[in-house]
């Protein structure tokens, strides 16, 4: 059985995604295998997800893919390199033999140029005004002129740094060409809308406008959790502020850069009066939004700076018919313990309780955003078990 690797966020799961696994499977062949390494609670804009884990896996399950596992919490919360190193290494323990990614430009020959471009470039700091990606890009462009074009694209830098991180397991790339709108547009285009555009529309309580991009699966999904106060979900600026502040008292508040990051990042949570001002205080165009964001959900988190990405387990979200062969599967080969119910974690080996344990935070704080308040109480962690598309 050929088993192919997708790494996503389904925040909210659209008919982008849909077409992206139907792209693959026809690509590859009917009987491939589609397993989707997706963030948690947790994005990599430094956000908190619009929908649990849970009910976005069963979206992914319920519209085509057969396994959805989760993406380690310090690999969500990470840049571009660090976010597909930890996909990558989570898929390939599972046995994912293929990559599949979206890309403005599905020219693997070309992805992977640049990939091995920047793995020749030296390790340098960002040299201001420049964000250390954008310095990348222009150290890269003085290389190779067009694999550098390639980075002024968003999906382009995530199916580079999927390129580079497959390179070492062998695993082989497969991009599908991106359709409709563009990532973050403000409107939609043929047919497709961004993600962050739906996610506007779905916390302003506009469900209407989003049912036209939405697969009808995923919109029932949605609608029942919104009927049962789970969605929408938003970032709780008071209480983030406040455990910013312990973090900052705690000297946990650092990202481990010597750059000057760190005290604009601490002056601007000891002056901030709400987590966006925070966030609005510490950015500038060298220190972009989503990498503040990023560091404050980390030291929020308990999650250290540098921590490896590399999965220590594998967390199952959901599972369709086909999952099941994957699972029995990588069962006999896989060397990282296979999560199914939360409650059976305590067994595991003393070496991640404590990521376990983080995890367990994290899903409370997540609940601490719900709109149902009685859904607020701790240990929801511990009540939640993967969704299973049953067969036929």
């Amino acid at each position: 059985m050929q088993i192919c690797g997708i790494t996503a966020e389904y925040n909210p799961f659209h008919t982008g995604h849909a077409y992206h696994i139907a792209q693959t499977r026809r690509l590859l062949g009917e009987d491939t295998a589609i397993v989707c390494a997706m963030s948690g609670n947790f994005v990599q804009r430094g956000d908190f997800a619009v929908l649990g884990k849970y009910a976005r896996a069963e979206m992914a399950v319920r519209c085509g893919a057969d396994l959805v596992i989760e993406l380690p919490l310090a690999a969500a919360l990470c840049s571009a390199e660090g976010f597909a190193r930890g996909a990558v290494a989570l898929l390939h323990a599972l046995g994912c033999d293929t990559l599949s990614f979206g890309a403005e430009h599905p020219d693997v020959s070309l992805l992977q140029r640049a990939a091995q471009a920047l793995d020749a470039l030296p390790l340098t700091g960002a040299a201001a005004p420049l964000s250390y990606a954008a310095q990348r890009q222009a150290e890269l462009r003085c290389l190779d002129p067009a694999a550098a074009a390639l980075l002024d694209h968003p999906n382009n830098t995530l199916a580079v740094e999927y390129c580079r991180a497959a390179l070492p397991y062998g695993m082989r790339p497969l991009a599908v060409a991106r359709q409709g709108a563009a990532h973050d547009a403000a409107a939609p285009g043929a047919g497709f809308a961004s993600a962050s555009l739906l996610r506007q529309h779905l916390r302003a309580g506009d469900d209407s406008f989003c049912r036209p991009f939405l697969p009808p699966e995923a919109q029932a999904v949605w609608q029942r959790a919104a009927a049962a106060g789970q969605a929408p979900v938003s970032l709780p600026d008071g209480v983030l502020l406040a455990l910013a502040r312990t973090a900052l008292m705690q000297g946990r508040l650092s990202s481990g850069t010597a750059d000057g990051f760190d005290e604009r990042l601490q002056n601007a949570v000891y002056q901030a009066v709400s987590f966006a001002d925070a966030v609005a205080r510490a950015r500038t165009r060298r220190f972009p939004a989503a990498r503040v964001r990023r560091a404050l959900l980390r030291a929020v988190l308990g999650i250290p700076a540098g921590e490896a990405v590399q999965p220590q387990y594998i967390r199952i979200l959901a599972i369709g018919p086909r999952g099941r062969a994957v699972l029995r599967r990588a069962g006999a080969h896989t060397a990282l313990p296979l999560i199914v119910k939360p409650v059976t974690e305590k067994r595991l080996p003393d070496a991640v309780q404590p990521a376990l344990r983080r995890d367990a935070f994290a899903d409370d704080l997540f609940a601490l955003a719900l709109p149902d308040t009685a859904q607020r109480a701790g240990g929801i962690h511990y009540r939640q078990a993967p969704f299973y598309l049953p067969q036929g």
